[in-house]
């Protein structure tokens, strides 16, 4: 068997001749994390004056909580807010109405490894009225502590409380950290993260006989067609028709040795 790595081809033998594949030289489309899920549970990494920080699924969310609110009763009694999205339905950012640090509602995502991610998309509702002066949530990137774009994503978020709002986000790719501002309470519903890191899949190739050839790629591939060209510097890469088979771990299609040159790689869809 022979395992093709990052962008390398493998020119074929006397016994395979014409038969060549590499392995398409893009990032793989790899985990996608989807929250929220009812699976999906927590751990309290940090509790701060009006924040705090959980760990879920290998991601960071830090957010504000109006904790220091007092309900108009005293001023040395802070009851703090109630929380109306709770985790797994959704994570609600609160804006801080009361100690000496004021701010609007604030989430902050990484991961926990530090690593870029993209984020996809994303749902939230607004759990206050914007409809009179109108708002847009901010989104900034962040790469290495520093800005990752000049001025930050501006999405529109005007209506009345409960409003949901759907957004899909492609420049949003290749930082470490993206901070979520609006200055009315909201919560995150839906959020679709990419882990980009994750190696992309081998193309294997093994030899069956002398007039067949076995392709094979893991079946945790997600999102990959096999295709092929005659020249690996082709612009146009047509999709291979055979038959794929699912063996233990792998897909595999069988290919007959023939005396065309033909170069196969994995492409994503």
């Amino acid at each position: 068997m022979k395992r093709l790595p990052s962008c390398w081809c493998l020119l074929a033998t006397s016994l395979v001749a014409g038969i060549a594949a590499l392995f398409e030289p893009r990032a793989a489309r790899a985990a996608n994390t989807v929250f929220f899920e009812a699976s999906q549970t927590t751990n309290l990494v940090t509790s701060g004056v009006t924040s705090d920080t959980i760990a879920s699924e290998g991601y960071l969310f830090t957010f504000t909580r109006d904790k220091l609110f007092t309900g108009g009763v005293g001023l040395t009694n802070p009851i703090g807010r109630t929380v109306r999205i709770p985790w797994p339905q959704g994570l609600e950012a609160q804006a801080v109405t009361d100690g000496p640090n004021l701010s609007g509602a604030r989430m902050s995502i990484s991961r926990q490894d530090g690593q870029t991610f993209a984020m996809e998309s994303f749902a939230f509702k607004l759990l206050a009225s914007t409809a009179g002066a109108g708002a847009a949530i901010e989104i900034m990137p962040l790469l290495n502590g520093e800005d990752g774009l000049p001025n930050p994503v501006m999405l529109d978020a005007t209506g009345y409380y409960g409003k949901n709002f759907s957004y899909t986000t492609p420049s949003l790719s290749g930082f470490d950290t993206y901070k979520m501002t609006l200055y009315v309470d909201f919560a995150l519903l839906n959020l679709t993260l990419v882990d980009t890191t994750v190696p992309p899949p081998f193309l294997d190739i093994f030899q069956l006989d002398a007039t067949t050839l076995e392709l094979s790629w893991p079946t945790n591939a997600v999102g990959y067609n096999l295709v092929s060209a005659a020249t690996s510097a082709a612009t146009a890469w047509n999709p291979v028709t055979n038959d794929v088979a699912i063996n233990g771990d792998y897909f595999t299609v069988q290919i007959a040795v023939d005396e065309a040159q033909r170069f196969f790689r994995l492409q994503l869809k």
